[in-house]
């Protein structure tokens, strides 16, 4: 997070995802939507005007202050605050991790998923296969649950009653969005690892049918 001085007001920026909470993003992921489709059919003139509005709103929604507000800067300082902003256009190089913490809690994630968890769990997670193309479009809300479902704090068993889930959900929604993406990396990982597993073990059946 960085501080920038505009119009005597201090204002703050997230300059990275680790600024971002998972809520302040599914909030930015359907204004873009909504701009995206408020553009279509529009010639190049409208398109330029209506982006130059885009902008105003954008940067509103990540700073807090109203359009009329930043309506009134100078364009050297609006320019400053949205070079901040460049990383919402770059892609998220997710990181390996096994753990992740919030607050006072560390949850820790499966290292054998099938070997210690219910094929019923299993599919419930196996959504995150696809987080990216649901991430495009702006399809998240599921996230936080499904996150709940499969970290766990090291004391804990297998099984987690629904209302504990749905309470951690709500949790993770302050996730930030680095630590949202590493987890899904991380998932994508392990479901790779499973379909892996799964092709061995029918390949060895299919060999023992043929003795």
């Amino acid at each position: 997070m960085d501080t920038l001085i505009v119009n005597e007001q201090e204002i703050d920026i997230p300059t990275g995802w680790e600024d971002v909470t998972f809520d302040k993003f599914l909030k930015f992921s359907k204004l873009i939507k909504t701009i995206s489709e408020d553009t279509e059919g529009l010639d190049d003139i409208e398109k330029t005007l209506r982006n130059l509005n885009d902008n105003t709103r954008i940067l509103s929604f990540w700073i807090d202050k109203t359009e009329e507000e930043i309506s009134m800067w100078d364009l050297e300082d609006a320019q400053k605050v949205m070079d901040k902003l460049t990383f919402t256009q770059e892609q998220y190089n997710p990181i390996s991790i096994g753990s992740f913490t919030i607050g006072e809690d560390t949850f820790i994630l499966p290292e054998e998923f099938m070997a210690k968890s219910s094929f019923g769990r299993y599919i419930e997670a196996e959504q995150l296969e696809i987080q990216q193309g649901l991430i495009e479009k702006g399809d998240l809300d599921y996230l936080p649950k499904q996150i709940a479902i499969l970290a766990k704090k090291k004391e804990e068993t297998e099984k987690l009653n629904d209302d504990l889930i749905d309470k951690r959900a709500e949790k993770f929604r302050q996730l930030d969005m680095a630590t949202v993406w590493d987890v899904g990396f991380f998932l994508q990982k392990l479901e790779q690892k499973y379909m892996l597993h799964s092709l061995i073990s029918q390949a060895v059946v299919e060999t023992q049918k043929q003795q």
